[in-house]
């Protein structure tokens, strides 16, 4: 079921068009990716959908109303854009009271959500003394508050270190399992393509994507990186094979345009030992990459849509 919807949204400042004819949607238990270059219009359309920004056409609904007609906003929609606007005198606990006192939302979740973003320990200190991350777990906390059913979140992962990046993962996953709707921009590709369910990609503020991830990525490859004594050796087969390869130095290769079954074939041919081999896949950047080039190229692509 689709509970973030735009449709025909559009909006201009004078002559410049940064949102043209969007419609998208973002279902609920899943975690939707929205996706673009810096300058897309990723943030002017999610200021759109929270009410912050007013359309100059279209509509942007969450559950089938405007942000500013819902009955509880705070309590069915959490929301953190790129600056979470933290009092820097106040301690993280405080912070969040004041948010669940003007809500109307009992105290005792200020607890559950410290805990929960794993600020726990830090809950007394003042948000100056936050590192970025932190104040990034302090933005989540706060759209967390309400227990909304819907999250929409602008760049979330700014700022955390990998373990922060890890955790952040398994909190959206376990959101969406839980039946919510969580809607999230960021620049981290390969992250996201770890964590989303479903992508939405602007370019210029047109659609140029719409899909479940493994249709949008199906058919991209795997990306070998590899260790060999005898690396001339195996670059040689590998080129005449019609794989690409890129020396790392030393006796480490990056091998795209072949799959790990077939490198191993062409060094048990030659006799080539491979003492370490790991793959990653980068489906979803080369499907970024390619469909905002189209779009590039072409002025406005035709959008990629799932199929009905």
């Amino acid at each position: 079921m689709a509970m973030v919807e735009a449709r025909g949204l559009t909006k201009r400042y004078g002559d410049q068009v940064v949102v043209d004819d969007l419609s998208f949607e973002a279902d609920a238990g899943t975690v939707t990716g929205f996706l673009g270059p810096n300058g897309a219009g990723k943030t002017t359309t999610l200021r759109m959908l929270l009410g912050l920004v007013r359309p100059t056409a279209g509509t942007a609904t969450i559950g089938g109303a405007r942000y500013a007609d819902l009955p509880h906003p705070v309590r069915q929609v959490g929301a953190m854009l790129e600056d979470p606007g933290t009092h820097p005198g106040r301690t993280a606990r405080n912070h969040l009271r004041a948010h669940a006192v003007a809500g109307g939302i009992a105290t005792a979740r200020v607890g559950h959500v410290l805990e929960a973003v794993g600020l726990t320990d830090a809950a007394d200190r003042r948000a100056a003394t936050f590192s970025l991350g932190m104040r990034q777990r302090l933005g989540l906390a706060t759209a967390l508050l309400g227990d909304p059913g819907v999250l929409v979140l602008d760049e979330p992962g700014n700022g955390l270190d990998p373990e922060g990046v890890r955790w952040l993962r398994r909190l959206l996953r376990d959101l969406a399992a839980e039946g919510r709707t969580v809607l999230v921009s960021s620049h981290a590709l390969a992250e996201m393509a770890q964590t989303v369910d479903r992508v939405v990609i602007l370019d210029r503020g047109v659609l140029v994507a719409q899909a479940a991830l493994e249709e949008l990525t199906a058919g991209t490859g795997t990306r070998s990186v590899l260790r060999t004594p005898r690396a001339d050796d195996l670059v040689a087969a590998l080129k005449a094979d019609g794989a690409d390869v890129e020396p790392l130095g030393g006796d480490r290769l990056a091998v795209s345009g072949s799959t790990p079954e077939r490198i191993a074939e062409l060094a048990a041919s030659r006799a080539v030992p491979i003492v370490e081999h790991t793959t990653s896949s980068d489906g979803l950047e080369d499907a970024f990459l390619r469909l905002t080039r189209m779009a590039a190229r072409s002025g406005a692509a035709s959008p990629v849509q799932e199929d009905a």
